[in-house]
């Protein structure tokens, strides 16, 4: 830890240089940073927000306008979160589409990372037509909710089922609940829920919390042409770049940048 402080060192003063770096090399690109507000008898960094413009094209060009948005802690002795868009390959695989450092994840840094997302992806008419798949994070759903009303919200089945689970802990009732998140129409819904209530009247009950409207096939709008019920291409992108959350922001920034251009 001691080293990885020493290489750091200047890091953060340099981040503005970074900055015009990556919009010399990248012309088009978004690349934003911002200082903490809190602080004004000195500089200190905050934010650090970035969509290169090839990421920006090729998924305007080639993807659907499925969204889904995560984040996760950076590990090292450096402190913050780390905020990503992932959208789908032609190949239904993970597409980086942007990514940010901030210093907590809450509803104002997720609406400054949405805004940025809204401009670059050309995300017009309150988000009619698009898709965001989330968890249940801080501040995130109010954040859509404000950003993009009238897109369709999913949210994790995964992580629905993780909290139902914490109740209803037999292995018989796992594939029950899948059925009916994965189920294709309304009647076939209600026809797997019957059978789950079958076997346990409570745990049909608590899966009605979450609006199914939400994490149910079934329910989802005509015309998104994505049937996802979870949000695992943010979560296998966390995992990519496990190794750059341990880095402070340019050394991080620089690993997530190499590997999103080798894999384009």
């Amino acid at each position: 830890m001691e080293k990885i402080i020493d290489l750091s060192d200047g890091e953060y003063a340099r981040v503005y240089d970074y900055q015009l770096e990556l919009l010399r090399s990248n012309p088009g690109s978004t690349i934003a940073v911002t200082l903490n507000p809190e602080i004004l008898e000195s500089n200190v960094f905050g934010r650090m927000y970035m969509c290169l413009d090839g990421c920006k094209k090729g998924f305007l060009a080639g993807c659907r306008r499925v969204v889904g948005l995560d984040g996760c802690f950076l590990k090292g002795a450096f402190k913050g979160q780390l905020l990503c868009a992932i959208g789908r390959d032609a190949n239904n695989q993970m597409y980086p589409i942007a990514w940010a450092i901030v210093e907590v994840e809450s509803y104002d840094s997720w609406y400054w990372f949405i805004g940025f997302l809204q401009k670059d992806l050309q995300i017009n008419n309150n988000g009619e037509g698009w898709v965001f798949i989330f968890d249940q994070q801080k501040g995130l759903i109010r954040a859509v909710n404000e950003l993009v009303p009238q897109a369709e919200h999913r949210m994790c089945a995964r992580h629905i089922y993780a909290n139902w689970r914490k109740e209803h802990r037999d292995k018989v009732f796992q594939k029950m609940f899948w059925a009916c998140a994965k189920s294709s129409d309304r009647s076939q819904f209600n026809y797997n829920r019957a059978k789950l209530a079958q076997k346990t009247i409570e745990g049909a009950k608590d899966m009605m919390k979450t609006t199914p409207e939400y994490w149910c096939r079934a329910y989802f709008r005509i015309g998104s042409f994505c049937d996802s019920v979870e949000n695992n291409m943010c979560e296998s992108f966390n995992n990519a770049i496990m190794r750059s959350r341990f880095y402070p922001v340019l050394t991080a920034m620089e690993i997530i940048r190499k590997k999103v251009t080798v894999r384009i």
